[in-house]
């Protein structure tokens, strides 16, 4: 329906392209060394000291000799723990335990108080598990557009999305990298690694969905205390009529609510959407892929997004999304809720419509969420994802639900009843 909104003079000042104001961070590798450094010897040397302290220990064991081993294998744990979170998220705290155990048994073997095959059995034991959750981890990531523009983003856009903490940014200007890493306890999400700090609670109520048609995302509108409204994609639920949404730590049945009046949607929409004509905007009103679903939001405590009033712009988004699903929680079996992606790229909003510029591609799992941007103090959705990148040769421009669009779908849905 919607065609490039830019040319290429407005896209290269909309992708901010002068790449001579963009310098790398100084010592790059180094920091990312020390940053991996301290937990790493942590795990290593409190392990070795509780082994050692056991296996060096006369019968019966001393009660101070229990209390040190016991704080070195404390410290070893937590070493461990934070270490593997930094790799695969939460479940990795527990993989990081299993380490560090591992790394406290040599000593007791060569006392001889443990059989040989303790050791290969546990390092088996602790690897496996390891590999899977790793690489089910990163596989997970967006990957990059390898033919996509560069986008730059100023610190003080950065600043202003998500607050000062962005770190790792030496320069008043930077390139989006397309690269992710886990971060946040205890809310965590992969997030692009030009973000620094926690991800913002507004991302709890960005939730994942599952039918029988696929997987995807949606987002809380609002909530009376009784029942709640999501916003997601219509091609989710053609070919069914419930969902699983996955949200703060619960999962609840979704069910889709009828569709507007499509004439009344079309009659708002030319004031959302200025620039097309009465037929095209009968065309859009049928073919919008956006979709409202109501769950049970009793004992529920998330605030709904608002939605951004603003017409046109080119400004930093966030995108939150559940992509494949999101990354699995493995350990945790308390918390059903998948990971979430967020992703950083430029969006241009002209008369009502909406395209999102990004290093990184969208991916099944990406349908239905919101593109977040900073407005009046707060996180605001600013338009809906519901197409991937081209497939081939893309420039990194994928067109998107705006706002406005939105808002007359919202509208029109209401008077429906």
């Amino acid at each position: 329906m919607f065609e490039s909104l830019l040319s290429d003079h407005q896209t290269a000042h909309l992708l901010r392209t002068n790449l001579e104001d963009v310098r790398e961070p100084r010592f790059r590798t180094l920091r990312t060394a020390l940053s991996w450094a301290a937990p790493a010897a942590a795990m290593i040397a409190g392990a070795w000291a509780a082994g050692a302290l056991l296996a060096g220990a006369t019968h019966p064991v001393a009660p101070y000799v229990l209390v040190v081993g016991g704080l070195a294998a404390g410290v070893a744990a937590f070493g461990g723990m934070n270490l593997f979170e930094r790799l695969v998220g939460p479940s990795g705290a527990a993989i990081g335990v299993g380490v560090a155990l591992q790394l406290a048994l040599p000593p007791l073997l060569d006392a001889g108080m443990l059989p040989g095959w303790v050791v290969p059995l546990g390092w088996l034991a602790t690897a496996v598990p390891a590999g899977v959750v790793v690489r089910r981890a990163h596989n997970r990531q967006p990957p990059v557009i390898r033919t996509a523009r560069p986008v730059v983003l100023t610190r003080a856009e950065l600043d202003a999305l998500v607050g000062p903490a962005t770190r790792g940014i030496g320069s008043a200007s930077v390139a989006v990298s397309g690269r992710f890493r886990l971060r946040g306890w205890p809310r965590t999400a992969l997030q692009a690694v030009e973000l620094g700090g926690n991800p913002p609670p507004e991302i709890d109520a960005v939730v994942s969905l599952q039918s029988s048609s696929g997987r995807g995302t949606g987002f809380l509108i609002r909530d009376d205390g009784t029942t709640a409204d999501l916003v997601t994609n219509e091609h989710l639920f053609r070919k069914s009529r419930t969902a699983r949404a996955g949200i703060a730590g619960t999962v609840r049945r979704a069910i889709p609510l009828p569709r507007p009046n499509p004439v009344r949607f079309a009659e708002l929409l030319a004031d959302a959407v200025p620039g097309l004509s009465r037929e095209e905007r009968s065309a859009l009103a049928e073919e919008t892929d956006l979709r409202v679903v109501r769950i049970d939001s009793r004992g529920l405590a998330v605030a709904p997004l608002p939605i951004s009033t603003a017409a046109d712009g080119d400004e930093a988004v966030l995108s939150v999304g559940y992509p494949l699903g999101g990354i699995p929680r493995l350990v945790w079996p308390a918390n059903p809720m998948p990971v979430p992606v967020i992703g950083i790229g430029r969006l241009a909003r002209r008369a009502g419509q909406a395209e999102l510029w990004s290093p990184w591609r969208i991916q099944p799992g990406n349908s239905g969420g919101p593109l977040l941007v900073r407005e009046r103090g707060a996180l605001r959705v600013a338009a809906v994802t519901y197409l991937q990148h081209a497939s081939r040769r893309s420039r990194g421009d994928a067109p998107h639900i705006s706002a406005s669009v939105l808002r007359a779908y919202l509208a029109a849905l209401d008077e429906h009843g």
